[in-house]
């Protein structure tokens, strides 16, 4: 593990008390101009929850797209239930759905998207210390007065997250303040997604507000435009039981 991973998650938390929990939960209402460019701009009309697992890649939003209605995220297959737990759609291998970049997303292909993203959001740094991942530092990043270690990330095909290639920029407490990344499954667009708001939840910190744009030619973002907007309220942990 780097060192700067190392020191991030003690920053956020540390991993003792990462280990004890199971899921994550955060109430929020999806934003930005993303969700209306691939025809799903009803995700951003309702406050929806989400859960994430802690020690798998799955996520669940309650409710999705419709009240009665729910989202399940898995690598390898995507879902909508009705509140019965009937299955009222399912997408299997769903990465492989998104070739033609210039049609609406289906209910299914929306649940994968925001299931890995959320999934990843929450779960850094703590899942930086997983099998695979490469890490490398590349130097320093000025920005807001402020000068941030950058980290240059290499994940294994077993996760699915944005892209291959990421990077992700600490401020001298070891918080994590910015994430550059290629959203694959939107024809490989860059994005420059910031975290603000840190504050601890049972000791675990957070970032409650997130802004997503796209960068310039130098890398600064095009704050004219938010993409995605994620401002988490009503976050709750789930312990492992003693």
């Amino acid at each position: 593990m780097h060192d700067l991973i190392g020191f991030s998650i003690e920053a956020h938390g540390g991993l003792a008390r990462w280990n004890q929990l199971r899921q994550i939960s955060a109430s929020f209402i999806p934003g930005g101009l993303s969700f209306k460019q691939r025809g799903q701009e009803a995700f951003t009309r309702e406050r929806t929850r989400v859960t994430v697992d802690t020690r798998e890649q799955r996520a669940v939003y309650v409710p999705f797209l419709g009240s009665g209605q729910s989202a399940i995220f898995e690598p390898k297959r995507t879902a909508i239930a009705a509140s019965d737990g009937t299955i009222l759609e399912e997408l299997n291998n769903p990465r492989e759905s998104f070739r033609d970049m210039g049609t609406p997303w289906s209910a299914t292909q929306l649940a994968y998207f925001a299931g890995y993203a959320m999934w990843m959001y929450l779960t850094m740094p703590f899942s930086l210390v997983g099998e695979g991942i490469e890490t490398g530092e590349i130097g320093s990043w000025a920005e807001d007065g402020e000068t941030w270690r950058a980290l240059k990330l290499k994940f294994p095909k077993s996760l699915v997250t944005h892209s291959t290639e990421q990077t992700l920029y600490f401020d001298s407490n070891g918080l994590i303040r910015r994430h550059d990344y290629a959203v694959e499954i939107f024809g490989g667009r860059k994005a420059t997604h910031y975290r603000y708001d840190h504050r601890a939840t049972e000791g675990i910190t957070f970032s409650h507000k997130r802004r997503v744009y796209l960068p310039d030619a130098e890398g600064r973002p095009k704050m004219d435009t938010v993409m995605i907007s994620i401002d988490l309220d009503e976050l709750e942990l789930l312990r492992v039981a003693p």
